[in-house]
């Protein structure tokens, strides 16, 4: 079964424990690729001697918590049989610890994300205000550009040859911008529409 060993003083927070973890998964790929090297040289020379056992995942987790792995089933058992037993465990233990360190990883992404969040709202919607103006000061540009050809004068103006955001249609890219603020509630309808309008 597993011989334990002293456990290292529990982590105390979740990047801690992370951080744990991905040194725990580490060791066990370069335990794993030892192990791989030695069973194909054993097979080369010995053959055969892989032990039809289910792994045990309760041994997986004592495996990827630090303890050592100890071939025990009652009767002797050839060494290449005990690494490929091992090497299935080890395989067992890090899917449980990969799987770990994803959930671990994407709860510190949203801690994080939740940390700045107030930074985020404000420059998003700056961001996102001086888009719709910049969109608004283009039509009236547009207005102007009309104005001006009406009046019989050429039509054109410093900066053609460039959209700058272009005028804001029903599907462009501003518009899904300020919807996303609204559904995350960093700003109101009203407000996009005051700044669409103003």
């Amino acid at each position: 079964m597993i011989s334990k060993k002293p456990k290292p003083a529990a982590p105390v927070d979740g990047d801690d424990v992370l951080a744990v973890l991905d040194h725990r998964l580490r060791e066990l790929d370069a335990r794993r690729a030892a192990i791989t090297a030695q069973i194909i040289t054993l097979e080369k020379t010995a053959g055969g001697g892989k032990l039809d056992a289910a792994v045990d995942v309760a041994q997986a987790q004592a495996v990827l918590d630090g303890a050592q792995f100890v071939a025990f089933r009652g009767k002797p058992v050839s060494q290449l049989a005990a690494l490929h037993a091992e090497r299935d465990v080890i395989d067992r233990a890090l899917t449980i610890g990969r799987d770990r360190q994803q959930r671990l990883a994407m709860e510190r992404a949203g801690r994080i994300w939740a940390q700045h969040f107030p930074q985020i709202a404000e420059i998003e919607k700056r961001r996102v205000l001086l888009a719709l103006e910049l969109q608004r000061i283009n039509r009236e540009r547009e207005t102007l550009r009309n104005k001006i050809n009406a009046a019989g004068g050429a039509g054109f103006l410093s900066t053609d040859g460039v959209d700058l955001l272009d005028l804001g249609d029903r599907e462009d890219e501003v518009r899904w911008a300020s919807e996303r603020l609204i559904a995350d509630g960093i700003a109101t309808r009203a407000e996009i529409d005051k700044a669409r309008n103003a």
